[in-house]
């Protein structure tokens, strides 16, 4: 009997430190899981912003070059209102003359 209560109680002492050793190995990868999660998030949210940076700038560079362009048809819209302009005074010439002639 004396040798069957030392086994149980090696046995006890055995299971109760490798029960101890598994919680510790347990809250040690739990740890590390969530330092894992941590980094993806944080690379996940720089990826973000790098990439909201990348499409601003792309969009200003878009916008630059769409107002230059903008500038660009102002310019001809103007010219071609001043020629539709002359071309109306010139109709209007034309017009005199020929009510001239008939008369």
């Amino acid at each position: 009997m004396d040798m069957m209560k030392i086994a149980v109680i090696i046995l006890g002492a055995t299971g109760f430190w490798k029960i101890i050793e598994l919680l510790i190995k347990f809250r040690f990868e739990q740890r590390l899981k969530k330092a894992e999660i941590r980094s993806l998030d944080i690379q996940a949210n720089s990826q973000v912003v790098e990439n909201w940076v990348q499409w601003s700038e792309k969009m200003e560079k878009r916008i630059s070059e769409l107002e230059a362009k903008n500038k660009e048809l102002m310019v001809t819209i103007g010219n071609q209102r001043k020629r539709i302009t002359d071309l109306n005074k010139y109709v209007g010439q034309l017009e005199k003359e020929i009510n001239d002639f008939k008369k």
